[in-house]
């Protein structure tokens, strides 16, 4: 598999899960998933350390979670006909794999309905901020959805722009601009409802 440069620089810039914001963010322009993930990132970046907000991963954990149980089954299969071999194991094998394809259907439909291209999840003072984004195909629109949870009161803020908003000429994605949206994002969700 080839490795785009673009993941190669994201993963140089990771240190011990932290992003190292002393370099620039360059991404290929034209690649609307490099410039999707990197927005992303810089957005995550902004709420944990400007806002001071604690990362959540329960969406994640959960979609873990459903892998580990997807993997239980198939382990679980193999093992019981590497013991049994396969006139003995078929009943258990096809239980298994029943059960495997089950629950990674389920998976996909965790992720389509429920992740939603959910990027962030984080919480302040008992107050939460869920961040997902979106590129259509074939279109430079970043559509972003960000939900907050204030004193139990739901709220939903979702506006779409072009990328090239966040992007120089060279690909740069420009820090100020993406500090200004997660602003008019932290204010939208958070603040208004708490004053």
């Amino acid at each position: 598999a080839v490795v785009s440069t673009q993941s190669k620089q994201w993963y140089q810039r990771r240190v011990r899960g932290k992003v190292d914001d002393s370099k620039p963010v360059v991404v290929e322009k034209y690649d609307k998933v490099a410039v999707k993930n990197g927005i992303d990132d810089m957005l995550r970046s902004t709420f944990t350390s400007k806002y001071n907000m604690t990362e959540t991963f329960k969406t994640r954990d959960t979609r873990l979670l459903i892998c580990f149980v997807a993997c239980l089954f198939s382990g679980f299969g193999c093992l019981y006909d590497f013991l049994h071999p396969f006139p003995e194991s078929k009943m258990i094998l096809a239980i298994c794999s029943l059960s495997y394809f089950t629950i990674t259907g389920l998976l996909y439909v965790w992720e389509w309905f429920v992740e939603k291209g959910t990027f962030f999840e984080g919480t302040l003072n008992g107050n939460a901020i869920k961040l997902s984004s979106y590129i259509p195909r074939y279109s430079g629109n970043y559509t972003i959805t960000g939900e907050s949870t204030v004193d139990g009161t739901k709220q939903e803020i979702k506006y779409t722009k072009c990328i090239s908003t966040w992007l120089d000429e060279s690909g740069t994605i420009l820090p100020d601009k993406v500090a200004k949206e997660a602003e008019l994002l932290h204010q939208s969700l958070l603040k208004a409802k708490s004053q």
